[in-house]
């Protein structure tokens, strides 16, 4: 166990969940011994959930409270998903059992959680609790239990490390055998349960489910309801809001959801700005005076779950006492929103949707006095245009929640509501912020909660968007048309010019000319292909018409560009220039396949007018590239399609050749500027930012000889001093990535290359695999790799093992004695750590000695050189001898370290005496020819019948011995179990 760690993250997690009331168990006791668990496979504690079990629903009887206990310890399902899915569905939902109360035998529910009475559930955090996986068993820092099912698995890291939250991520991942399912390094089945995966290093901690990926892993920065102090740690933060008990039962219940996505089951919890703005707002609705007063606005950027915070809203108040009884009438103009809201409550409900056909259906929905939920799209309504309503429904339980509502949709079938629903409550949800003059004096009412765009980028929910534009004999504003007009149309008589100008219009004319289109696509594929194709991004144009929209496409095909599709609306009598990219069916193939990487799909670019600038997600699109007016909402909605987060993706891009930068002011000034700051962020703001990494980094090489590439590596010898130049260089090498190749990038080139062989050479030098650059970005990644080959260094290639035939003759390439030194050092280290599971008590000696003769001799380079030449030919050697010596084989040997380290241990003494070894060397010859025999059976590792006969005969035969001791016998158990699964069980 890492004490740093330990001490300044695990520790303090567990006194905060103890001072919120969580009982605390050392996950040591609850070992295959305990009454808890029969093997350390099983990871429910059954005395808990039998308990709790009996507690919540005491009417019970033995033969179904086997059967409740029987469906969760052992689910029915195919997947970790299925598995995972159902157990929530039975702790939300309960389970049914058929038993006799007294009234003839019926369905009886059974709680296994009790959402009511939350101090009637048992809480139990623990540490260092083992579980056994198929490959290598895993321990957990923290499992956080309820009623005995482990519902959370906290991992922590020394804040220290370099990217600790990458590192706790990628160390969940594996646990529940996400990362690399093939391989089965985790166990799969302490996940069955899971409700939260938390990574944290104390500064940073952020939560994520089971189906997260790493840039889904988010922090939890308000504890709402409760109020905390602005000096706690994000930690403390997040076990504040997640885990005080009340919360945490309730986002389990309410603020989760399983969404079938792309063909796979995503689960989903709320995030810390969802939960508040839910609860905010039925307090409203609970405590206005006033229908004004019950309701309000919720605004929440765009990309940052606005959907789903409806979708939440409506579990929530299914679930009140106050509140169940409430018609739900939701007014959206998106199908996806619709059929989200329609799917999650058939799914978790179990709630019949009904969704208005016509204005005369939803007339007739309205009038029902049934506590039912509709959804009603606007734009079909409104295609009807008869909003004559009378008054339909005088209750006041009735909540109409309103999506996008400043949109020109709501205006006409808003008023007609007002005087249908006259005393239901109005709950707006927008993606973009009121604009000044009606953020008192609107529809809805004020604000009921905020979630600004600075905030989104700042949690990494959304990518800040970058802003560029592109001015080369392309723009429109702040030009005269008519120049531009003669410009793109001098070819033309003085009559056709005029009959163009009757046709389209000047501005239309010049948009659509070809000579213009071509000019802007020529600059959109240079730019495209340099600095958003090589990290596997893709894109979207905006056009100013259907036309132009098509001329685009046919130009980027004619300049040989990556595929395209246009995505536009149709018309019944459009002709073929149209209607061949309007079919309905092929544009939903062309978006899902749009939303796919790049090995999966070729379509890089969609050209669209005003189709999928709102309410489109595809965060594999990176770049958005202009060529129309927008203004207001409109503005914002489409520009945030380049915001949503992706691997790799740390900045979205508008470039702009309408001219936009000419009224960007204009076309955001009716809103505050506090509400639009950050919305777009020049692409020129990035080069200060590029110029101070550049500086942070360099600096670890201040007084360093630059010109000496050893030296420079040397200097990186202090792990600490180490990982805080990574953590500077990744941020750089990012900068760079988001600049270049714009000429600005040019002075930092040189830099960049010498920064990289530092980090490459220091990487193989101290065998430090977190020295890696792949996540910096594709451009930065080829360039440093194109460098490192032109001077003879292949980064696939692994460094120098240390028993390699010509290792020494590979050691002559450093210069100094101190270099190769620090060469043999590091490859004995590292072949220290790769055979350190071989045998265990072996290498640890071996490794104090190698710590002692470098501190011994360390500035004289020369001897010290000698001296690790030595220590390197002769540890396989040794091992062999040391065996020999007392007549055991290598294999023997390792079994043999064990057992005298653990007799040592047990007894107080460092050494044991001669008659103790000759029946230890006796011992372990017995067990392992028993080992070696018993592990011949197929897939013995996979047979916890099988493991259990074993550990008891080793059990047994140290009991047969003078130096049999309890604590002993539990310790060369385990040991012995671990190392014939690396002996035996290849």
């Amino acid at each position: 166990m890492n004490s740093l760690e330990y001490e300044k993250v695990e520790l303090p997690a567990i006194e905060q969940l103890q001072s919120l009331g969580w009982r605390y168990i050392d996950g040591r006791m609850l070992t295959d011994e305990s009454d808890e668990r029969d093997s350390m496979r099983e990871v429910v504690l059954k005395n808990q959930l039998e308990t709790s079990l009996k507690r919540i629903n005491p009417w019970i009887s033995d033969d179904n409270l086997r059967k409740v206990m029987r469906d969760i310890i052992l689910p029915q399902a195919a997947t970790l998903m299925e598995a995972n899915q159902s157990i929530w569905e039975a702790m939300v939902q309960y389970q049914s059992v058929e038993q006799d109360l007294g009234k003839g035998r019926r369905g009886q529910t059974v709680k296994i959680i009790d959402f009511d009475n939350i101090e009637n559930n048992e809480f139990i955090c623990s540490n260092q609790f083992k579980v056994e996986g198929i490959n290598q068993n895993i321990i957990p820092d923290i499992i956080l239990f309820v009623n005995g099912l482990p519902l959370t698995v906290i991992e922590c890291k020394s804040p220290y490390i370099t990217n600790p939250m990458e590192a706790g991520i990628n160390q969940l991942l594996r646990y529940a055998n996400r990362r690399m399912p093939h391989e089965d390094e985790g166990a799969e089945k302490l996940f069955w349960y899971n409700q939260m995966m938390v990574s944290t290093h104390r500064d940073k901690a952020r939560v994520g489910t089971i189906s997260s990926r790493m840039e889904h892993y988010l922090e939890w920065k308000d504890a709402y309801p409760l109020k905390v102090d602005d000096s706690l740690s994000s930690q403390e933060v997040l076990i504040s809001g997640l885990f005080n008990k009340k919360n945490f039962l309730d986002i389990i219940q309410n603020f989760t959801v399983f969404e079938p996505t792309d063909g796979k089951v995503i689960k989903k919890i709320a995030r810390y700005q969802q939960f508040r703005a839910v609860h905010k707002t039925i307090e409203r609705i609970k405590t206005g005076k006033t229908k004004k007063e019950r309701g309000g606005v919720v605004w929440h950027t765009q990309g940052s779950g606005k959907s789903l915070t409806m979708v939440f809203l409506a579990v929530k108040m299914r679930r009140d006492a106050e509140l169940k009884d409430y018609k739900l009438v939701f007014m959206t103009d998106r199908t996806q929103l619709d059929s989200q809201l329609t799917a999650t409550f058939e799914r978790v409900q179990g709630e019949t949707v009904y969704r208005a056909k016509s204005v005369a259906h939803l007339k007739e929905l309205l009038q029902k006095d049934s506590s039912d939920l509709i959804t009603a799209m606007m734009q079909k309504l409104q295609e009807e245009d008869d909003f004559n309503f009378p008054e339909l429904n005088a209750s006041e339980k009735i909540v109409v929640l309103a999506d996008e509502a400043h949109r020109t949709q709501y205006g006409a079938l808003g008023v007609a509501l007002n005087a249908a629903l006259p005393k239901a409550a109005k709950i707006a949800f927008t993606g973009t912020p009121l604009i000044a003059s009606q953020k008192t004096n609107n529809e809805f009412g004020s604000y009921i909660d905020t979630y600004t765009i600075e905030q989104a980028v700042a949690d990494g929910a959304t990518v800040q968007i970058l802003y560029e534009g592109r001015e080369a004999r392309t723009k429109v504003t702040g030009d005269s048309l008519d120049k531009l007009f003669d410009a793109y149309f001098h070819d033309k008589t003085d009559d056709e010019k005029f009959a163009i100008k009757k046709k389209f219009g000047t501005l239309s004319a010049v948009l659509e000319a070809p000579q213009r289109i071509r000019w802007i696509c020529i600059d959109i594929l240079e730019h495209y292909r340099e600095h958003i194709q090589p990290n596997g991004f893709k894109a979207m144009i905006v056009t100013s018409s259907r036309r132009a929209a098509v001329l685009y496409k046919q130009t980027l095909d004619e300049l040989d560009g990556p595929q395209t599709e246009v995505i536009i609306s149709g018309n019944h009598n459009d002709p073929e220039f149209f209607s061949k990219h309007t079919d309905s069916n092929k544009q939903k193939t062309v978006i899902e396949a749009f939303k796919k990487p790049l090995a999966e799909s070729a379509i890089s670019i969609l050209v669209v007018k005003d189709m999928l600038l709102t309410g489109f997600d595809a965060p594999i699109c990176q770049v958005m590239y202009l060529d129309r007016k927008l203004t207001e909402h409109n503005l914002l909605q489409a520009i945030a399609r380049v915001n949503r987060t992706y691997a790799g993706k740390s900045r979205g891009f508008i470039v702009d050749y309408y001219g936009l930068s000419d009224y960007l002011t204009e076309a955001l000034e009716m809103f505050s500027s506090e509400d639009i700051e950050g919305a777009l962020k020049d692409l020129k703001d990035e080069i200060p930012k590029l110029k101070q990494m550049h500086t942070r980094v360099m600096g670890h090489f201040k007084g360093v000889d630059k010109a000496d590439i050893d030296e420079c590596i040397l200097h990186l010898e202090d792990e600490t001093r180490r990982q805080q130049f990574e953590i500077d260089f990744k941020k750089f090498a990012k900068e760079m990535d988001i600049i270049m190749p714009d000429a600005a990038a040019k002075p930092f080139l040189k830099d960049l290359v010498f920064l990289g062989k530092v980090n490459q050479g220091a990487r193989n030098l101290y065998r430090d695999e977190q020295l890696d650059i792949s996540g910096c970005g594709e451009k930065v990644r080829k360039l440093i790799d194109e460098h490192l080959r032109a001077v003879g260094v292949d980064v696939k290639i692994p460094p120098i093992d240390l028993l390699a035939a010509n290792f020494k003759e590979k050691l002559q390439e450093h210069k100094s004695s101190r270099a190769k030194a620090s060469e043999i050092e590091n490859a004995i280290k590292h072949h220290i750590n790769v055979n350190l599971e071989e045998d265990a008590e072996y290498y640890k000696k071996l490794s104090e000695r190698l710590k002692a003769i470098v501190e011994q001799h360390k500035e004289h380079w020369d001897e010290l050189v000698q001296l690790l030449l030595e220590f390197r030919d002769s540890i396989e050697i040794n091992h062999k001898k040391e065996a020999e010596d007392i007549g055991l084989s290598q294999t023997e040997y390792a079994f043999h370290n064990i057992l005298v380290s653990e007799v040592a241990r047990v007894t107080g003494n460092e050494s044991i005496d001669e008659a103790t070894h000759d029946e230890v060397i006796q011992v372990t010859k017995d067990l392992v020819v028993m080992l070696d025999e018993a592990t011949a059976i197929v897939d013995f590792f996979n047979k916890q019948n099988e493991i259990s006969s074993v550990k008891k005969k080793i059990k047994r035969r140290v009991i047969e011995t003078s130096f049999d001791d309890a604590e002993l016998r539990k310790a060369v158990m385990d040991r012995f179990m671990e190392l014939a699964k690396v002996k035996f069980g290849k």
